[in-house]
């Protein structure tokens, strides 16, 4: 499920968001939070019928569950967006189209290599030995995953960031920091 918007020439914004694949994992952290939320209702209907008061605890019950999965099940719709705007890459993190966080903003130029994350390339990756990991792409084994490496000019610390760069993205890259991409 990726979809972009904007122009992607030289200086104007262009951004796209790739979702979170729906692998095991994610399967597995929904059956977790489902079965949460059916031991949260045994729990208040058990704690109703001790007390003798099963009636408010059962008007209680629906709206306290609909709450607690409204805050809860957004951990399982997650979305990666790529902004690039004015020789920036901005990664940020989308829970459940509602909450966003900014992972990571970097300067196209400052990275030092930008190439694909395939097997050949795993020596490059170790040794660039990144001190910072960020992972912004559906899935670990995912058709279009790369790797842009690069030293942080505040911090100072080796960074590597996975994710999955559209054809545009990779014009866009190309066009920043030509002499890092892979050749």
């Amino acid at each position: 499920m990726n979809s972009d918007s904007g122009f992607g020439s030289s200086g104007a914004p262009f951004e796209y968001t790739v979702a979170e694949a729906d692998n095991k994992a994610l399967k597995t952290k929904k059956m977790l939070f489902i079965a949460a939320y059916a031991l949260y209702v045994a729990i208040v209907f058990a704690i109703g019928a001790m007390t003798k008061i099963l009636l408010p605890f059962l008007c209680f019950i629906p709206l306290s569950l609909w709450f607690i999965i409204w805050l809860t099940w957004r951990y399982t719709q997650v979305e990666y967006e790529y902004s690039f705007f004015s020789g920036a890459l901005t990664v940020s993190r989308i829970l459940g189209n509602r909450t966003r966080k900014k992972m990571t903003e970097v300067r196209i130029q400052n990275f030092s290599a930008i190439f694909p994350a395939v097997e050949a390339n795993e020596s490059k990756i170790e040794a660039f030995e990144a001190e910072t990991t960020i992972f912004a792409a559906s899935d670990a084994n995912a058709e279009g995953l790369w790797v842009a490496l690069w030293q942080d000019t505040e911090s100072g610390k080796r960074c590597a960031l996975y994710f999955e760069p559209n054809e545009k993205a990779v014009k866009i890259l190309k066009y920043y920091n030509a002499s890092a991409m892979a050749k």
